[in-house]
């Protein structure tokens, strides 16, 4: 029988060390099944942060510089979001290599680890508002279905780098016993443990 929904997965898992046997259709089962006019709406759910309420207009003051705000106005609905998407993306891979710098193999913290530490949580704490930013945008009429869906593709948008992330998290918060928040987003599942939380600090200024 045909189907005509598409697969979309959006609930990256980390990758286990443990050793794990997978069936051949395991792969495929982690994608779900979601009408084609409700995929927008599946995608905005999986951005939002429960744990936040970022507004668009909160992510576009931190990210647009006063001087780019006409060029900004220029752009569609869709490049607007691709250029939030790619900017989020950024801020996870510069939190994950921070992350993955942080030594791992000392008995107590130095002032140093503290630092780099807490400046992977900076970023984090950014990539995780601005896509909690897109998801506010649709859910304000914004951005539709259909121009969500196109900026998730053009944006590369990419699941694994937020596995990575806290995979490179939890690996340095086992050692040291720091506090972190727990992931808050729906694009993957898995129980962490305490962050301070709120709003977005990112880098001054913030152009796109």
């Amino acid at each position: 029988m045909s189907d005509d929904t598409e697969t979309y997965s959006l609930d990256a898992q980390p990758e286990s060390t443990e050793d794990s046997e997978e069936s051949p259709g395991d792969e495929e089962a982690r994608g779900v099944p979601i009408p084609e006019e409700h995929v927008g709406a599946f995608v905005a759910e999986a951005f939002e942060d429960a744990e936040r309420s970022t507004t668009w207009a909160e992510v576009v003051d931190a990210m647009v510089a006063s001087a780019a705000r006409d060029d900004w106005a220029e752009l569609s609905a869709v490049e607007q979001t691709v250029e939030v998407l790619r900017r989020a993306a950024e801020y996870d891979r510069r939190a994950t290599d921070e992350l993955e710098r942080i030594p791992t193999n000392r008995a107590e913290p130095t002032p140093e680890i503290r630092s780099s530490f807490e400046e992977a949580k900076r970023l984090r704490r950014n990539a995780d508002a601005f896509r909690d930013g897109v998801a506010a945008a649709y859910a304000e009429g914004r951005i539709d279905d259909e121009e969500l869906v196109a900026a998730v593709e053009r944006s590369e948008f990419d699941t694994t780098q937020i596995a990575r992330r806290e995979d490179a998290l939890e690996s340095v918060t086992a050692v040291y016993d720091f506090d972190f928040r727990p992931y808050g987003g729906t694009l993957f599942d898995e129980d962490q443990s305490a962050d301070d939380g709120g709003g977005v600090d990112p880098d001054v200024p913030e152009t796109f």
